[in-house]
């Protein structure tokens, strides 16, 4: 587990959620939990299960675009950061993006834009 000051390192600015972003693994569809901020370089999700920092990722984001009624899914690879336990049965991860496709790219900025 890391410290406080270690998650205000950042290089770029954090956007909270207005809606639920579920969070998959990808191979195994395995619902991991929810995307609870993003920036252009990382997510932060919350699991019910510890995530090991060191450990890749291969996720899919999935959400109800506003205005719209269809689902949306973007995939990307994402190493997880840091872990500490958020309540007493949750978890929260930051994890940092490596890859992205491009619907997760547009998901990452509507989320951003929703904040101007």
């Amino acid at each position: 587990m890391s410290t406080n000051s270690d998650h205000e390192q950042r290089m770029h600015p954090r956007w909270i959620l207005k809606s639920n972003v579920s969070v998959f693994e990808r191979q195994s569809k395995e619902y991991l939990g929810l995307l609870v901020d993003c920036s252009e370089q990382g997510v932060m999700i919350s699991t019910y299960d510890q995530l090991q920092p060191g450990t890749t990722l291969q996720i899919d984001l999935v959400d109800i675009a506003p205005h719209a009624n269809s689902r949306r899914t973007g995939q990307c690879r994402a190493e997880v950061v840091w872990c500490d336990k958020i309540t007493p049965s949750l978890y929260g991860s930051g994890c940092r993006i490596s890859q992205q496709d491009d619907t997760f790219d547009v998901m990452l900025k509507g989320y951003s834009h929703a904040h101007e």
